[in-house]
């Protein structure tokens, strides 16, 4: 791989390389040392994206003049008239000293590399600049609804003590992040006086809560979290709907419960993502450290590491399978995470993260994205990068439609 990025093969070299492209048994091997090939150019030339951003202080979208994305299109093939297109993306945003972009075509497979080189490009496909009324990305947006009814607009409220409930502090801290402490050591005191929390988060919107007992927790878009002011019960229970990441502080004797649509998530300490949004199929439990029980009724599955526990909300039980836990937990790491992911899916997480309603003229596409493409990008941005692979897009205020 790294020899033909760098036009080293000879001709005979070159053209086994075409051959094993072109072979559909070689497409998930190809797709996976792309990924890691990208994975290392990322790391050499754009560091910072591989760090975890702050959530409280998530950068602004720059304009054109200082976002240069250099967009990649890596592989689309389409070997059979009857099989998905399976097309692999890659988006960081680079200064546009940092990299050039190449495209090579090889016959039969309609199949993409892009290499970097210090020469100027052939054809270079560059963002277009941002529309008058172009939409911007989401931001740390919540609402914190407390027992006695009163909301909190959390990114608009000042730091510091916002609440008192029986001896809990509900604190804004100069993070952004929400925290719940004792006032007092009086565990008696706070034991008779827990009451429920809820916080809840727009489309659009994304934010990161401490629970009363140190365990933290990310949430997405659209999605809201149910908890007690303190933990006094034998189970540490609360009610997820949406998306959320959670890393949960160890207590052997207190198990904590995540309870997200007709399913229960039971953990003693650990680091886990749980998918469980009204408009999708299935809610997904995937495991990253410790391990976690999911279930349904009489019906439970364990989980350990690298495992996605899969709930089909429409009958079909829980199945357990291995994943790329990158993908799961992509967007508390502020990007999207494509694998194979059908442009419905793709869509979905578009609607909840820039607030807008996709419609669809005409037949849907069957195509399946794998990639990462930044959340601070505009939207202009993301959909321009779909647009150079045949989807077209048209945007009126807040309204997407997909064209066929």
């Amino acid at each position: 791989m790294n020899r033909q990025r760098s036009g080293l093969l000879s001709e005979e070299e070159q053209q086994e390389w075409n051959t094993l492209l072109q072979d559909p048994d070689n497409e998930q091997l190809i797709q996976e040392e792309l990924l890691r090939s990208l994975q290392e150019d990322e790391g050499s030339l754009a560091p910072d994206l591989a760090k975890t951003p702050d959530l409280s202080n998530q950068p602004e979208p720059q304009g054109n003049s200082d976002w240069q994305p250099v967009l990649q299109r890596i592989l689309s093939v389409d070997k059979t008239a009857g099989r998905r297109r399976s097309i692999l993306l890659s988006f960081p945003i680079l200064k546009w000293s940092a990299a050039a972009v190449l495209a090579l075509t090889l016959a039969g497979g309609g199949i993409f590399f892009l290499t970097k080189n210090k020469k100027e490009p052939k054809s270079l496909a560059t963002a277009p600049s941002h529309p008058a009324r172009d939409i911007l990305p989401g931001s740390n947006q919540a609402v914190l609804t407390l027992a006695n009814g009163q909301q909190i607009i959390l990114n608009s409220a000042q730091n510091g003590v916002l609440s008192r409930q029986g001896n809990i502090q509900v604190i804004k801290l100069d993070s952004g992040r929400l925290a719940y402490q004792t006032a007092t050591s009086d565990k008696l005191q706070a034991a008779s006086q827990a009451t429920y929390n809820t916080i809840t988060t727009p489309r659009g919107g994304q934010y990161q809560i401490t629970l009363p007992d140190e365990s933290k927790v990310w949430l997405n878009a659209e999605s809201s979290l149910r908890f007690p002011t303190s933990f006094t019960n034998k189970e540490r229970s609360v009610q997820l709907t949406g998306e959320a990441y959670f890393e949960v502080a160890q207590n052997k004797d207190q198990p904590f419960l995540v309870k997200a649509g007709q399913t229960e998530t039971r953990v003693l300490g650990t680091h886990f993502n749980i998918m469980a949004y009204g408009d999708e199929n299935a809610i997904r439990t995937t495991l990253l450290e410790g391990s976690v029980q999911m279930g349904q009724g009489n019906q439970r599955s364990l989980l350990r590491p690298g495992e996605q526990g899969e709930f089909d909300t429409r009958g079909s039980g829980i199945r357990t399978k291995t994943v790329n836990t990158r993908a799961a937990i992509a967007w508390k790491e502020g990007y999207y995470y494509f694998d194979r992911t059908p442009v419905q899916s793709v869509m979905r997480q578009i609607a909840r993260w820039y607030n807008v309603e996709i419609v669809y003229q005409g037949a849907i596409p069957r195509d399946e994205i794998v990639g990462r493409i930044p959340r601070t990008a505009y939207v202009s941005e993301v959909l321009h990068i779909m647009e150079l692979i045949g989807i077209h897009f048209k945007i009126e205020e807040h309204k997407i439609t997909v064209l066929s």
